[in-house]
This record gives C-alpha cells, structure tokens and sequence, in this order.
C-alpha cells in the first residue's frame, strides 16, 4: 500500500515534468549544456524517487540537496526571462515535488505516530 501512495504521489510530477519536456521540443529549444543539466536532474530524481520507495530517507534527503544544486543552476544560468507558460510548468513541478516529498515523509511517520494524534486529538 505504501509503495501504490508514493507512486499516486509522484505521478503529478512526473506529468508535469513530461509537459516541460515537451515544451522544450515544441516551444523553448534548449541547447546541449541545458539538456546535459536536465539529464542530471533526471538522474538524481530517479535516485530521490527509488531511496523513497526503500524507505531510506538519509539517502534521499541526499539525492535532494543534489537536485536542489542542479535545479539551482539550470533555474539561474538557463531559466531567465522564459515564456510565462515554461515558467508555470516549473511552478508546478516544483509545487508537485514538494507535495510528493511530504506524502513520503508523512507515510513513514503516521504509523508510529496515530494513535498519539488520535489521543491528542481526543478521539483515542
């Protein structure tokens, strides 16, 4: 069951990293160094992705930092004065990545921790 929610989880970024890709097919042809920067951004998100799954979250935080370096650079060196359409595809990457992380860290940590919620709550 865990495994079904952080895939549900991961799916809207996925969609809307496949939207940017296209865009940069169709719309913003980008060059050799940004498309390298893209398949290092790839590969640290499959690394993010897989370490979720394991449940080894050192590792992902890990794969995390790398990504936030390569997605500092590409966003600064290549992504000034984009078309307002790539820039909200990115916004909702972003906004789709962030959601993912928390689904993952929640899922992990709500087992060990409802039936205290519950009591607080004052429903246990």
């Amino acid at each position: 069951m865990r495994t079904l929610v952080l895939v549900a989880a991961f799916l809207p970024f996925v969609y809307f990293a496949a939207r940017d890709q296209i865009f940069h097919l169709r719309g913003r042809k980008v060059g050799v160094s940004e498309n390298l920067l893209h398949l290092a951004l790839g590969i640290t998100l499959a690394i993010l992705f897989t370490q979720a799954l394991a449940g080894r979250h050192a590792a992902m935080i890990g794969a995390l930092v790398l990504f936030a370096v390569a997605g500092g650079a590409d966003e600064y060196i290549y992504h000034r004065d984009i078309p307002g359409k790539e820039s909200d595809l990115h916004a909702k990457e972003h906004l789709a990545l962030m959601i993912f992380l928390i689904v993952t860290l929640a899922v992990d940590w709500l087992p060990g921790h409802a039936g205290e919620l519950l009591h607080r709550a004052g429903l246990g």
